[in-house]
């Protein structure tokens, strides 16, 4: 009976100091940041086609591959991560390649642009927030049909996973890389062919760490050093690239 009575004392005494707490307020930066997002998300909702698109974009490339292929499964198994690798690159550089260029057009960096500078919030934050929609906005259709298409190559359950973990880290990589080219090149002629050509070449490193941890998979080999790298990459370029692509972006601005 003692120890019920302690156990509620004790309960009251959590339960009033949690009620006397001070409730710790909002940063500035937040509201900004949930407009930019719920205006991505509202634009993307408003053209579902766009995002059906971009899935079946990947599952065309992926499925015309095989074609030009020897119908053998061991060949099917050997280059299955690449073809996926490739296809998944494409499909997120054709959804990022004009990430900017209308928005210039529009004039809704400008307002961004100064919106940012009035609320005292970094625009890199603000283009940050804009890499992590687009990377759902891009890489969430992939990722849904991954599993679909690599039947098709013969993975098994464990590199699927590792393939799908891989995914998801590299294509981050990519969109938040293909955000700054497609800053570099907002308001140019030809701005996603532009995007696309700056980004291939710093896209090959994720490519072959991806591929290589799908391959350790399949052989039984773990993959943790490959997936690790990819995190490293994504640290890095979740560090670098919102500046990078808030220094275009201002200068694209001004121009």
């Amino acid at each position: 009976m003692s120890g019920e009575v302690s156990l509620s004392v004790a309960a009251g005494s959590v339960r009033s100091s949690v009620e006397s707490a001070p409730a710790i307020p909002a940063p500035a930066w937040a509201p900004t940041l949930r407009a930019v997002a719920r205006r991505e998300w509202l634009t993307a909702v408003r053209r579902p086609g766009d995002l059906l698109w971009h899935a079946g974009f990947f599952v065309m490339v992926a499925a015309l591959f095989p074609l030009s292929l020897r119908p053998d499964p061991a060949t099917l198994l050997l280059l299955g991560p690449g073809v996926l690798w490739v296809a998944a690159l494409l499909a997120v550089l054709l959804a990022t390649g004009r990430l900017f260029h209308d928005d210039l057009k529009s004039g809704w960096l400008d307002q961004c642009v100064l919106a940012s500078a009035a609320a005292g919030v970094p625009l890199a934050l603000i283009v940050a927030a804009r890499m992590a929609v687009q990377w759902l906005l891009a890489a969430g259709p992939v990722l849904a049909v991954a599993p679909l298409v690599a039947l098709q190559f013969g993975l098994n359950a464990a590199a699927l996973g590792v393939l799908l973990a891989g995914l998801a880290l590299g294509t981050a990589v990519l969109v938040a890389l293909a955000s700054v080219a497609a800053a570099l090149a907002a308001g140019l002629r030809g701005a996603a062919l532009l995007t696309m050509l700056m980004v291939l070449p710093m896209a090959a490193p994720v490519m072959v760490f991806g591929a290589l941890a799908v391959h350790a998979a399949q052989g039984g080999a773990p993959a943790g050093a490959e997936l690790s790298l990819l995190g490293a990459m994504l640290a890095a370029a979740a560090l670098v690239c919102p500046v990078l692509g808030a220094l275009a972006l201002r200068s694209a601005t001004e121009a």
